[in-house]
């Protein structure tokens, strides 16, 4: 099996591809304030702004901009942690969780149907070489 040759059809066929809705929301959800927002949900709603640095992959100026538009929009609050007063927590809000919610539920509903169409057979395929790759990647 040549690999190359299935690489260079694979690199066609997502070049010829248009770019589908799901794609462009999780393109969205994977970058700036929507990132951070789902990045602190996974984390029980709160962390610490080093924490979103280094799981975004982003630097910490990049993360205080992020969180200043953040704080602006009501979708989270800083405060002192009560641990160690030289720490800031960020949390969710009520706002910020909400957001996350929708989010979410708008997913679930364009991925579910992604998947009927393929079939149980190709859907049931397409989570395994999902999960595949992410074993690969994300080790």
């Amino acid at each position: 099996m040549d690999y190359y040759e299935l690489a260079a059809e694979l690199l066609h066929l997502l070049a010829t591809m248009p770019r589908h809705r799901v794609e462009q929301k999780m393109d969205k959800i994977g970058k700036g304030e929507n990132f951070a927002l789902h990045f602190l949900s996974a984390h029980h709603n709160e962390a610490y702004p080093k924490e979103l640095s280094q799981g975004m992959t982003v630097s910490t100026a990049r993360i205080a901009v992020i969180l200043r538009k953040l704080e602006q929009q009501g979708m989270i609050t800083r405060t002192v942690d009560a641990y160690d007063n030289r720490q800031i927590v960020v949390r969710l809000t009520e706002k910020g969780i909400e957001k996350v919610k929708e989010d979410h539920k708008e997913m679930l509903e364009v991925f579910a149907r992604m998947l009927e169409k393929l079939g149980p057979d190709d859907a049931m395929a397409y989570i395994r070489i999902q999960k595949k790759l992410r074993d690969i990647y994300w080790q």
